[in-house]
């Protein structure tokens, strides 16, 4: 059992290292105030996020507002003052609170009615004036009305403000100079108003001290509740829970009062407020409402209104079981907060070493560790808005943090755990050796020390001594000159070495990299293998070189032998050509040999006759007429292969017909169309004269040519019919050359001008004849050609070329 819970122990030490410290943190930040503003803050905003409460009917305001001020003066002289008090007894209210300093007569004029303002004093016993106990920037305090005073019906008119000015704390009571004790307005009022509900303070317990009103319980505040940190408390003190501020009470003025223009019954057993709340007057307060942080409409308080609110509350806590704002011993915080940093921790930790079983469609993914931790932050902060309005005030912004520091502490913490795993993987298994050296060239120690990898390198366990000290003169100069050039450059320095140790050599590559200041990494790794391999490779590249050279001097030689081939096809068909002329002229030249002799013999014999004579010369005449004709076709034919060989032997350029030129090659290949069924046609205007070199135009037509011939037609029987298509199109023309043969497939058609590419390999084809023709019609005559083609339909050769070539 031990050894298994120190197992999970281990395996979450992350955690049990994270959740000490960062609670530790947390509320050691929190007991020094870092947090106080913020919580402070969080605690207004609470405050104006709560619903508005509808009108409290026990207490009405009577507002001495500015219209009333301008009207009868400021202060508030004693016959006015008489005279709205009166008519406000009239109706009997329950309580009535003076919320103005009577310390001194005002007469509205010399020798005036002071004394009824005296009698108005003795005769109202519910009638609470009010004394500023806490001294002020000025010094001192204002005393009360010296008639209250005398009958004990003087309260304290202090608020205790916070830092930022702001009245978050109500005061119950405190003491005066002289050390009595002076109840506040507000808690005066309430008291005086609850004791016509029989409702009267009891003492719980005078040590601390706590009270009991009606339902509520009262325990004074110490320096350090909820955010508050070392809080300088005087008197007793607890939390305010204002109501909303809104319209919270029904009010009247003084010029309505004294007009008598209000309900016969507004301030009957009711709890009345007198106070100037004319903005021209000092009396106002910051409260948690008072904040722009929602807009909120009213910047201030007047003083009346701050006291009907807290006297408000108090009765409310009384009579209503309104909860008093309460806060949570210093331990159940401290527990909350740790609570919530285990939460985080414990969370992040989980899902660090968690996969989700499905991954977000979408392409933005937001990390489910975000959105658990974000969740959680929010469920805190609306479960302790509802604590809020319950009556407990929670450290909320301490716990926040707990959660999302936490999260981020142990987020840190295991990526910086992984990576550093993940370091030390690498670093294992990398087959380089690695150390560290001073700029000054001292050994600092080999980083991966728990590598396999054997270098035949003498012992490098000599931290602190100099790589003179360690190495051969040649390798520890060497690396100290590529030291200092590594640190003055800040570039990486890469060289090669061989070493030798024990007989035995290899070769290595060193890497030299700052990794610090006035430090630098080495990286050595054994490249013998590699080096083996690359002179492997340069040997195999030097015989695969070689073979390229061959086999580029074999295609020439394939090239060559096309082109005399085709000029040998050429021969042939002029040969067979002139065969039949020469021979005809030789049969009439025969006859007429013939009958020369014949004629000769018969003029020796004396035997000649006259008939003989004639027909000797109709014969003669015949025989002249074929020889005639034939040895004129011989020489057309002759002359015609003589231009056509000069032109594909010659590299000059020259101007020609473009379709008598065709025609011309045309009839030297007759021969290999005459025991065809195809005809081939040539279309085209004999106008086009084009400058080039007419010899590799009759190359790529025999080629054309006799590659449809070959190819196009075979295991079909058809007459096939093979046409040149000539357009001019301003300085260029298109020669068109169609076949209506079986086509090329799609395969293929993207390789035909390939060099030994072939489809009739079996029948002798070298695969070059199209490749020839691409390279005439690109490189000497600089024009472009493509090919069209469908299995089926036949194949269209598009060639485009200058009319005037540049020579």
């Amino acid at each position: 059992m031990w050894i298994n819970l120190k197992k999970r122990i281990w395996k979450c030490k992350e955690c049990c290292v994270i959740i000490p410290m960062t609670t530790g943190m947390l509320l050691g930040l929190r007991l020094m105030g870092i947090f106080q503003p913020l919580e402070l803050s969080t605690y207004d905003l609470f405050f104006q996020w709560r619903p508005i409460e509808p009108i409290d009917e026990r207490i009405v305001i009577v507002a001495i507002n500015e219209a009333d001020i301008q009207k009868f003066g400021y202060p508030i002289d004693d016959e006015t003052l008489t005279k709205a008090l009166n008519l406000i007894k009239q109706q009997q209210p329950r309580v009535i609170g003076l919320d103005i300093y009577r310390d001194l007569p005002v007469p509205k004029i010399a020798g005036a009615k002071y004394q009824e303002l005296v009698k108005v004093f003795k005769s109202t016993p519910n009638l609470i004036g009010i004394r500023k106990v806490i001294a002020n920037r000025e010094g001192g305090g204002v005393d009360a009305s010296p008639i209250l005073e005398q009958l004990n019906q003087v309260a304290a008119n202090d608020f205790p403000p916070d830092n930022d000015g702001k009245i978050r704390r109500v005061l119950l009571s405190l003491k005066d100079p002289q050390g009595k004790t002076i109840t506040s307005l507000s808690a005066a009022l309430a008291i005086k108003y609850l004791k016509k509900e029989n409702i009267s303070i009891e003492v719980l317990d005078p040590k601390i001290p706590k009270y009991k009103l009606g339902k509520a319980i009262f325990t004074p505040m110490e320096e350090n509740d909820g955010g508050y940190v070392r809080q300088q408390l005087g008197g007793y003190q607890i939390l305010s829970n204002f109501r909303n501020f809104q319209d919270g009470f029904r009010s009247v003025s003084l010029t309505q009062i004294l007009r008598g223009d209000i309900p016969q019954d507004i301030f009957l057993d009711r709890l009345v407020l007198i106070g100037i709340t004319a903005e021209s007057n000092t009396d106002y307060f910051i409260t948690p409402y008072n904040s722009t942080t929602l807009g909120n409409s009213f910047p201030v308080t007047s003083g009346v209104t701050l006291h009907a609110n807290i006297t408000s509350q108090l009765i409310a806590n009384a009579l209503d079981d309104r909860p008093v704002l309460r806060v949570w011993s210093k331990p159940v915080e401290s527990l909350w907060i740790a609570l919530w940093v285990s939460v985080g921790t414990l969370l992040c930790w989980r899902l660090c070493y968690t996969r989700p079983k499905k991954q977000s469609k979408f392409t933005f993914r937001i990390p489910w560790t975000v959105l658990a931790i974000a969740g959680l932050g929010f469920s805190l902060f609306i479960t302790s808005y509802i604590l809020f309005l319950l009556g407990w005030w929670i450290p909320v912004v301490p716990s926040l943090f707990a959660l999302f520091g936490s999260a981020i502490a142990i987020t840190g913490y295991t990526t910086l755990s992984a990576g550093e795993s993940r370091r030390r993987a690498i670093l294992s298994v990398i087959p380089d050796l690695m150390f560290n050296v001073s700029g000054d060239g001292i050994y600092l120690g080999q980083i991966n020390s728990d590598s396999t990898v054997e270098l035949l390198y003498p012992d490098f366990e000599n931290i602190g001594k100099h790589l003179n000290q360690i190495l051969p003169p040649e390798f520890s100069d060497r690396h100290l000159f590529y030291i200092h050039r590594a640190l003055s450059t800040g570039e990486i320095q890469i060289y090669e070495q061989r070493i030798c140790v024990n007989g035995k050599c290899q070769d290595e590559e060193v890497r030299i990299v700052i990794s610090g200041f006035n430090e630098v990494l080495f990286m050595i790794r054994n490249i013998s293998d590699r080096k083996r391999v690359e002179l492997a490779i340069h040997k195999k590249n030097a015989e695969l070189a070689k073979t390229l050279e061959e086999l580029k001097a074999t295609q020439k030689q394939l090239v060559e032998s096309e082109k005399y081939a085709a000029l040998g096809s050429m021969v042939a068909g002029i040969a067979h050509e002139v065969n039949t002329p020469v021979g005809n002229s030789l049969m009439a030249a025969s006859i007429l040999d013939n009958a020369t002799t014949k004629f000769n013999e018969s003029f020796n014999r004396g035997e000649l006759k006259k008939s003989s004579l004639q027909a000797y010369l109709e014969r003669a005449k015949s025989s002249s007429e074929i020889l005639l004709d034939n040895l004129q076709r011989a020489v057309e034919l002759i002359q015609n292969f003589k231009q056509v060989a000069v032109d594909q032997s010659s590299l000059d350029q020259r101007s020609f017909a473009v379709k008598d030129y065709i025609e011309k090659i045309l009839i030297s290949l007759a021969p290999q169309i005459k025991y065809t069924p195809h005809k081939v046609i040539v279309c085209g205007d004999e106008a086009i004269v084009m400058r080039s070199y007419p010899g590799a135009l009759s190359q790529i037509v025999t080629n054309l040519v006799m590659n449809s011939l070959t190819h196009a037609y075979q295991d079909l029987d058809k007459s096939g019919q093979l046409q040149f298509d000539l357009i001019q199109q301003d300085d260029k023309v298109s020669i068109i050359y169609s076949d209506d043969g079986k086509g090329i497939s799609a395969e293929s058609l993207p390789k035909i001008f390939e060099p030994f590419f072939t489809t009739a390999r079996d029948i002798g084809g070298s695969g070059l004849g199209l490749h020839i023709i691409y390279n005439l019609v690109t490189q000497n005559l600089k024009g472009t050609i493509s090919c069209k083609s469908e299995v089926g339909i036949g194949t269209k050769f598009i060639i485009t070329l200058p009319l005037n070539l540049d020579p």
